[in-house]
């Protein structure tokens, strides 16, 4: 596989990312509503990624590796399970020939100060983060979401400080609006800092209003873009359309459920169908090459519960198509 430059960082990636946000649940439920990480399927798929050339993986200390949206603010047992079991399945392979991003913000403790983006909670995060992973550093270290309260001076000497120490090569920002990631850059300019380097926001064809803001703002300062849901949670793998909702985040995750995006979009849905049936290619896969057609440092991030869409989602690499097929792709979706 061809690797990438990420950005100006120098450091070469493949072109797609592997993300623990969601892991493989156990096929049934320990409890009435309440789903579990299978942590071998999901330590399968790390690996399988890794083995076809996938060198960077995506987590955060909040990712549970499933959705229990009810005991997010009073259960913390399964906060950074996700960086755990990534820890675990690269335990073994050399650490130089894989990439990690990890994140900070939200609440992983019942403690004042167990969340947000001040000093006292990053330098804390960034610990446990490390001991979780099993690492010494972290390649990219992201803001998960602004906190409205830390200064943004404060926050990026908070950052080169990490930097310093050898904890993080490098930082960015994830969900911050457009304003927000340009006072970041002046902020590290003015005070001569490393700047953030990276960005993760959404991004895909039913949801494209990020492109003309933060990922344009990147893109003008070669900043490197992680992707999100390039797929829309599946609506753009076409899985829907084929009834197949067995064990899917539509049967059980309440805000998933009656997805507004499907049912308003369904007709250019069929559309894509139907070109993916016309040229023998996989939704996701026409839907992840728009994604990375989108501009210079764009690095969608993929997931998976089944070996098949790790595979499926990976052929985007080796198959090839031609830009008058993306334009009939932007054309079926355009607003």
């Amino acid at each position: 596989m061809e690797l990438k430059i990420l950005g100006k960082t120098g450091i070469k990636s493949s072109p797609l990312i592997y993300g623990t946000w969601y892991l493989p649940n156990m096929p049934s439920p320990n409890e009435p509503g309440k789903r579990i990480v299978d942590k071998e399927s999901s330590i399968r798929l790390i690996k399988k990624a890794y083995d076809l050339g996938i060198n960077f993986f995506d987590t955060a200390d909040v990712y549970r590796g499933v959705y229990d949206r009810e005991n997010l603010f009073n259960d913390f047992s399964t906060v950074g399970l996700a960086e755990k079991i990534l820890g675990e399945a690269l335990n073994g392979y050399e650490r130089e020939s894989f990439v990690i991003s990890t994140k900070v913000m939200g609440r992983v403790g019942p403690l004042p100060n167990d969340q947000g983006l001040n000093r006292k909670h990053i330098f804390n995060a960034i610990d446990k983060s490390l001991e979780r992973l099993k690492m010494k550093y972290v390649d990219f270290y992201l803001y998960h979401a602004p906190d409205n309260y830390t200064d943004p001076a404060i926050a990026s000497k908070t950052m080169n400080k990490l930097i310093d120490d050898g904890k993080i090569l490098h930082y960015g920002l994830s969900n911050f609006s457009n304003s927000e990631l340009k006072r970041y850059i002046e902020v590290s300019t003015e005070l001569g800092l490393e700047g953030p380097v990276i960005i993760q926001d959404k991004l895909n064809l039913l949801e494209q209003k990020n492109l003309s803001t933060v990922i344009r703002t990147a893109e003008e300062n070669k900043m490197v873009s992680m992707i999100y849901s390039p797929l829309a949670q599946g609506i753009l793998a076409g899985r829907y359309i084929k009834g197949d909702e067995s064990n899917s985040r539509k049967e059980y995750e309440k805000n998933f459920k009656g997805n507004a995006l499907f049912q308003q979009n369904s007709e250019r849905i069929m559309k894509l169908y139907d070109l993916s049936v016309e040229l023998g290619i996989p939704m996701s896969v026409l839907s992840l090459k728009w994604v990375m057609t989108r501009g210079e440092n764009i690095f969608p991030i993929i997931g998976a519960s089944r070996v098949e869409q790790v595979e499926e989602d990976f052929s985007v690499l080796n198959i090839k198509i031609d830009n008058e097929t993306i334009e009939k792709i932007d054309n079926i979706f355009k607003s």
